[in-house]
């Protein structure tokens, strides 16, 4: 075969897979396609309860040593209270102790604020509300916290997420098949998933956010998600 025809048939070879190739994805960008949103809702209890405290002394300039003895005693208090409601020491993490001058009209420094700050992580949730939410225990014995704050958690989160994403792939696949139906057609396969952001609310909040939510206030959640599906109609 001479060169010219081998560079011809070549040139014949190649054309024919671009054509082929251009018919074929033309083709699938013309297939019929329906895209929708499923949707799934659950609402938990938290299994877990995180409290943030503060507790505080004022102690004058010349006095600190003794300050810092009033707020150690302070948090053997509060750590014998814990323990009374069969809360262990590993449950809680103790910071370092910290101080904030207190300044007089003329700006000098006349007093200072002693900080020791604590958190507890547990599953005994009663036993830190009776504590966090009725401090007159501490207060008898004078112990003041200048902070307090109860975080609700849920150990099963991960788990709870993924039940939930299935979910919402079910409820679009429904939705899909519905419409397909109602519009005389049959269902093929997915062509895309995109699963959205979990909102986590108090109960009966339709609160969003694009970056998702995370509310640790009630120890009662509904948790929300959303997945965008795509399938072939037939």
């Amino acid at each position: 075969m001479k060169t010219g025809q081998v560079i011809i048939l070549g040139i014949s070879i190649v054309a024919a897979f671009l054509i082929f190739g251009i018919f074929f994805y033309a083709a699938r960008g013309n297939q019929n396609t329906v895209s929708v949103v499923g949707a799934a809702t659950k609402r938990f209890d938290s299994d877990i309860v995180k409290w943030r405290i503060t507790l505080n002394r004022t102690s004058d300039i010349k006095e600190l040593s003794t300050g810092y003895r009033l707020i150690q005693a302070d948090l053997q208090v509060l750590k014998g209270l814990l323990k009374e409601r069969n809360i262990d020491d590993k449950d809680i993490s103790i910071q370092p102790i910290g101080t904030d001058p207190v300044y007089g009209p003329q700006g000098q420094t006349s007093n200072y604020n002693i900080r020791q700050s604590l958190f507890v992580v547990t599953a005994n949730i009663a036993a830190v509300e009776e504590l966090a939410l009725n401090p007159a225990a501490l207060l008898d014995k004078g112990v003041i916290m200048q902070n307090s704050n109860l975080e609700y958690l849920n150990s099963q989160l991960a788990e709870i997420k993924m039940a939930l994403l299935s979910e919402a792939t079910k409820d679009a696949r429904k939705r899909a098949e519905e419409i397909a139906k109602n519009s005389g057609a049959s269902l093929g396969t997915v062509t895309s998933l995109k699963a959205g952001v979990f909102q986590i609310n108090e109960p009966y909040s339709n609160e969003v956010s694009d970056y998702g939510m995370y509310n640790t206030q009630t120890k009662t959640k509904d948790i929300t998600v959303t997945v965008r599906a795509s399938f072939i109609i037939k």
